[in-house]
């Protein structure tokens, strides 16, 4: 008998992260015989594979696992989709550990939900077992805490960390560009799915746990991959309301923002964005405190506040939201001059506070 779901996980290099993850899986509420687990390793430098296979037979549910040669997390979802058996995906990444009900809350969304068109959204919150430094205590990824009370979301919440989708639908509408490093393959192929009818459901109760150690160089160094790869979203999908989304303004953007405003009341944006003078004095305020002058005044305080409490307590997330996303804002900017052949230094670009998944 095929399975009803199949949990995808591409990993790499994570492997103890990784056997905290299949240990949750293996204490889901949903009966073994309706799922399988595929790991899908994307060429990790350690032993991963010899964890995982030596899991292999000893949970309750179907493991298998895959291997490939390092092409990104793109492919290896690919992989992971191909193989799968069972009629709905649950893509889930490596470092998210899941609730033993998850799985179960995604049955019970497709079971009301049966139609193709529908994925679902799980929750995630931060682990309350990471480790509590100063860094950690200000961070917040994914910022969950913004679709309270939502419902249906747009295509830029396409989030493979944890979400469920046909399979059949998946195969029929395009899977992940397979690109390395930070490079928004998840958006990108919400926006193609989208176009071909999917809607994407908030279904907070499939909730799991965010076990990353996370560092502020590490987060830093990610933003600002993500800014040079951003023209992966603006180069393929024709949506002006993307950057305004992403609080990316400059000499390129400028269009897009008119656009949108033009006609805002059919965007899919936040509140707080739909406000042209808000969003605009917004911008001014973070360029202000957020620029090549202050980031690295703003390094070394929260560097500093990992050995200094009262220093933590003084410092908000807003600070470590904003400083990070400047790098973001620095990588979208020279990967912009680098197209137009012109120096970092000579284009223009508003900053913005917050991290986007």
């Amino acid at each position: 008998m095929k399975p009803a779901v199949s949990v995808v996980v591409a990993t790499y290099n994570r492997r103890d992260v990784l056997r905290k993850t299949l240990e949750c899986l293996a204490a889901q509420t949903l009966a073994a015989d309706q799922f399988e687990v595929i790991v899908v390793d994307d060429g990790s430098p350690d032993d991963t594979g010899d964890m995982v296979r030596s899991l292999i037979g000893k949970l309750p549910c179907k493991l298998s696992y895959l291997v490939q040669e390092n092409r990104g997390p793109g492919a290896a979802e690919n992989r992971g989709i191909r193989a799968a058996q069972g009629e709905w995906i649950v893509l889930l990444a490596d470092d998210i550990q899941p609730t033993p009900a998850m799985l179960q809350e995604y049955v019970t969304f497709h079971q009301q939900r049966p139609g193709a068109e529908f994925a679902a959204l799980g929750q995630v919150l931060q682990s309350p077992e990471l480790p509590e430094t100063a860094f950690q205590k200000h961070w917040d990824p994914f910022k969950y805490f913004e679709l309270k009370g939502l419902t249906e979301l747009p295509y830029w919440k396409f989030w493979a960390c944890n979400i469920s989708v046909k399979r059949s639908f998946l195969l029929e509408h395009g899977l992940f560009r397979e690109l390395k490093g930070a490079a928004h393959e998840d958006v990108e192929l919400g926006y193609r799915l989208s176009q071909a009818g999917l809607k994407i459901l908030y279904w907070p109760s499939a909730l799991a746990h965010h076990y990353h150690v996370e560092t502020l160089e590490a987060s830093v160094k990610r933003a600002y991959e993500r800014g040079r790869n951003f023209s992966v979203l603006t180069d393929n999908i024709p949506d002006p309301q993307l950057v305004v989304k992403y609080h990316v303004l400059n000499a390129r953007t400028w269009r897009q923002h008119v656009a949108t405003f033009r006609n805002v009341s059919a965007t899919q944006l936040p509140p707080e964005d739909r406000n042209l003078a808000w969003l605009l004095f917004r911008q001014v305020i973070r360029w202000a405190a957020f620029n090549r002058v202050t980031v690295p005044v703003w390094l070394s305080l929260m560097r500093g506040a990992e050995t200094r409490p009262w220093l933590s307590r003084a410092l908000s997330p807003y600070v470590y939201r904003g400083a990070v996303f400047y790098h973001f804002i620095k990588g979208c900017r020279e990967q912009l001059s680098v197209r137009r052949g012109s120096s970092p230094e000579a284009m223009s670009t508003g900053q913005a506070a917050g991290q986007s998944h």
